[in-house]
């Protein structure tokens, strides 16, 4: 029976583990990234472990050695793409399959021709700035010192 797909991080994960008990229990120093991607190398640290573990009596050596085992038989997750992406793509292939439809050409129009005003700039509804303009700028007031600061009584 094929044990169940294991992400990549639970075999980081483990891997560190042994690698810390290794460098604690024994002074070898691994490559957790390696030993969790490299079936070759994690078997060699795998005997290695048990080994140490036999040799000297670390149980907890054994153990781990065991877990990284297991987890390396286990075969990668796949990547899975979430539907929004292959949904997009799908769209975005139509698009691109069905044939183009006849665009006319835009008129061609010089900026001088162009009623910046009215045409590109429609009237918004809200009141338009009048930042920059020299001829609308209003002088502040001074403020009365007895005049209260703040609304009701936040301060």
């Amino acid at each position: 029976m094929q044990s169940p797909p294991m992400p990549s991080s639970e075999k980081i994960a483990i891997a560190a583990h042994l690698h810390v008990l290794l460098r604690r229990k024994t002074g070898r120093v691994t490559d957790t990234e390696w030993m969790a991607t490299n079936q070759e190398y994690a078997a060699e640290i795998v005997r290695f472990a048990r080994g140490k573990a036999a040799e000297d009596g670390h149980v907890d050596l054994g153990v781990w050695a065991d877990r990284l085992e297991e987890i390396m038989l286990a075969p990668d997750v796949k990547h899975r793409v979430p539907l929004v992406r292959l949904m997009a793509d799908a769209v975005r292939d139509r698009a691109l399959a069905l044939p183009a439809a006849v665009v006319p050409p835009p008129e061609q129009q010089s900026s001088r021709s162009v009623n910046t005003r009215e045409e590109v700039y429609p009237e918004s509804g809200f009141i338009e700035s009048r930042f920059g303009d020299s001829e609308n700028t209003r002088e502040r007031k001074p403020r009365d010192p007895d005049e209260p600061r703040y609304v009701k009584s936040l301060r």
